[in-house]
């Protein structure tokens, strides 16, 4: 039975309402996921990049070493400090979208259900909600690029050669500047940009455009301090991630990565959500491309066109590289500033129907799972494969060296060194320690990290010396441990610790003694 009554629209203000509380929640919920979880090795090891505040790394720009130390100026050394930069990063994330969201909406009440779409959007999917908790490059990236992908359709959507569109510019290039400085990934941002420029009749009217140089100039000189750093040691971070990418591996089949890598994205964006977003990018391709030559350079299809192909640009990029080697599930994450505003702004009755909800629903699981399995192990998966489980334990780990550093047995040394033969390892101890101590990590048969740039054990450890040693429970490790005492006159074990998450070993590292360094090597062997 029916009322009769007439059904009210809700008001924009109402709409609002609604998309500043997914947005707080989502805030919250980023929080108490960063309170339940300690730091991940690869935090750790930006952390320790922020004590030592550079214009680059070896891994990567040093975007996230200036959120760090912005965070621990204010929180001190603790896993709050170390998350708190990142944290304002994924705020600025969800209002820059839902803020872009609304002006390609059209503002007033379509608008503000489109800002409600996006802010929903980067509630729910688990590349945004889970994934910016951390304290990773990525962090950084989303924000600034999210700011760009603003910044640009703002541009775009203005008269070619006007003060307003200059301002746009404006902001895009500081914003795409930060996200250079954030993650070498995003020059593929300008790139999909310039392809779609070249491409359509009607973009290409802005190569005559001040605007666009104007924002390049700018981005180009915030970047400038990263290719100094790289200048002067070796190209070391570009020679990496170029390798990284590219260089071929043994793992899988070309098809199986391909595969893997639509996969990944599948996950990181909910399966349901992922499907509609590459429906809404075909939909922007097929109507901007149909009808190019009747187009305007500010019409909303033409601008649409361009932020499709900035979209794919990166899903093209590393499907490229998969064919040669496995991508990880985040490398590809430019994907989404892009789409998401694609998504929330879409018409389209099949888009915001009955597979939003189920997609909205679906991904809201998605998250609800993970965030139980960081509150406490539920899901049927061995310590050792869980992902999570990788942040807990090490607390104990620094203890155990703490105790051993001080064992009168090695007494009568000049300086005491403590080393781990990881990056993560070293990155863990160096954040759990008391004193946070600077330790060494000795790299032996793995890969070359910013510990290698940086003075090591190579250079520091001097004869008279001793050294703390943690390393892996394995035969691989204690042969390694015999390799390094070698290099001293006596050589002690310290133990083994396992690193647990309540009841489940993840891993276990065996402490090793070494007292009076007498040939140690001044270069890694």
């Amino acid at each position: 039975m029916t009322t009769g009554l007439p059904h009210s629209e809700p008001t924009a203000q109402a709409v609002w309402r609604r998309t500043v509380g997914w947005i707080l929640g989502a805030a919250l919920l980023r929080g108490l996921l960063s309170a339940l979880v300690p730091l991940l090795p690869d935090e750790t090891y930006y952390w320790d990049w922020s004590r030592r505040l550079e214009a680059g790394y070896f891994d990567h720009p040093p975007g996230i070493a200036l959120l760090i130390a912005l965070g621990t100026k204010v929180l001190g050394p603790t896993a709050a400090g170390v998350r708190l930069g990142p944290a304002l990063a994924a705020l600025i994330t969800h209002v820059a979208a839902a803020a872009a969201a609304w002006l390609l909406g059209g503002r007033e009440l379509t608008g503000a259900r489109a800002a409600l779409r996006a802010a929903q959007l980067i509630a729910l999917m688990p590349i945004a909600t889970a994934g910016l908790v951390l304290a990773t490059p990525d962090a950084a990236l989303f924000a600034a690029a999210t700011v760009a992908v603003l910044a640009v359709e703002r541009a775009l959507a203005q008269p070619p050669r006007s003060l307003r569109s200059l301002a746009w510019w404006t902001l895009a290039g500081v914003a795409l500047g930060g996200a250079f400085v954030a993650k070498y990934t995003a020059v593929l941002l300008p790139f999909g940009l310039v392809l779609a420029c070249l491409f359509h009749p009607a973009l290409r009217k802005r190569f005559l455009d001040l605007g666009p140089w104007w924002a390049s100039l700018i981005a180009l000189g915030l970047f400038a301090p990263v290719v100094v750093w790289n200048a002067f040691n070796d190209w070391v971070s570009f020679r990496f991630q170029l390798g990284h990418g590219f260089n071929a591996a043994a793992r899988g089949n070309p098809l199986s990565r391909e595969l893997e890598m639509l996969g990944g994205q599948a996950g990181l964006a909910s399966p349901i959500l992922f499907g509609l977003l590459a429906l809404v990018l075909w939909q922007a391709l097929r109507d901007g491309w149909r009808d190019r030559h009747t187009l305007a350079p500010t019409d909303i299809a033409t601008r649409r066109f361009a932020l499709a192909v900035v979209s794919l640009t990166p899903l093209a990029f590393f499907a490229v590289s998969a064919w040669r080697r496995p991508v990880e599930a985040n490398w590809p994450a430019m994907i989404y500033p892009a789409g998401i505003l694609l998504l929330a702004t879409s018409r389209d009755a099949r888009v915001l129907g009955v597979w939003w909800k189920r997609g909205l629903v679906f991904a809201g699981v998605l998250v609800s799972v993970v965030a139980l399995q960081v509150a406490t192990p539920v899901m049927p998966v061995p310590p050792r494969r869980d992902p999570i489980a990788r942040a807990f334990g090490w607390d104990s780990l620094a203890a155990a060296v703490d105790r051993v550093r001080h064992d009168p047995w090695l007494d009568g040394t000049v300086d005491r060194w403590v080393a781990a033969n990881t990056y993560q390892d070293a990155s863990e101890l160096a954040f759990h320690l008391p004193d946070h101590p600077r330790v060494f990590s000795l790299n032996l048969a793995t890969r070359t990290n910013q510990y290698d740039v940086w003075p090591n054990a190579w250079g520091r450890v001097r004869p008279g010396d001793a050294l703390v040693l943690a390393i892996e429970a394995t035969p691989k490790g204690d042969s390694l441990a015999a390799v390094v005492g070698q290099w001293f006159d006596e050589t002690k074990p310290g133990g083994s610790v396992s690193l647990r998450r309540k009841d489940g070993e993840v891993t276990a590292r065996r402490l090793w003694l070494y007292r009076i360094a007498r040939t140690f090597p001044r270069e890694k062997p």
